[in-house]
């Protein structure tokens, strides 16, 4: 028999029993728990539901503040452009849809070249100058040609698709010049 230096494991009763039997399940750490969430996270949380609630009451004033505008343009769109009252529906429709963003007491006496100036602040600069000739037409026997009735409709279409908000101190300008 041989004899080795090594020394060898003691046997004891366990022999028969598997060294992975003998071993233990491993501990996972306790589990981090999402409450209570710190205060300046619920802040952060409150400031962004705020803002985004302030946000979408904007955009929905936005939305009703155009409403009468894009009612108006439907209405344009319907109208018959080889209809003789073409011209006159479509002076009559801006006056309409104006007085429903300004005063009226200061619209509804706008008349002539007044009005006509005034439409044209609502418009790009290179089609200024031009309705106020077609809407004077509406009232000459000839009227007008299908060609200006199309302009007339454009321009009322640009009149009409202008975002920016109507400004009354444009019309109590053109007001003062018309009384003076």
């Amino acid at each position: 028999m041989t004899t080795s230096n090594s020394p060898m494991p003691p046997i004891t009763a366990d022999a028969g029993v598997s060294p992975l039997a003998q071993l233990q399940d491993i501990k996972f750490p306790d589990p981090i728990s999402s409450m209570p969430i710190a205060p300046g996270y619920w802040i952060v949380a409150a400031f962004i539901i705020v803002i985004a609630i302030w946000l979408g009451y904007q955009l929905y004033k936005k939305y009703q503040y155009h409403a009468p505008r894009r009612q108006a343009l439907a209405m344009l769109n319907q109208y018959d452009i080889n209809d003789d009252g073409f011209a006159a529906q479509v002076n009559s429709l801006l006056k309409r849809t104006a007085m429903t963003y300004l005063p009226r007491e200061n619209l509804a006496k706008l008349n002539g070249q007044p009005w006509f100036d005034w439409l044209d602040t609502r418009l790009p600069g290179k089609q200024q100058q031009i309705i106020g000739h077609l809407l004077v037409k509406r009232h000459q026997a000839s009227g007008l040609t299908f060609d200006e009735k199309q302009q007339l409709a454009s321009l009322a279409k640009a009149w009409l698709s202008n975002k920016q908000a109507f400004s009354d101190a444009s019309l109590t300008q053109h007001n003062n010049v018309q009384e003076a």
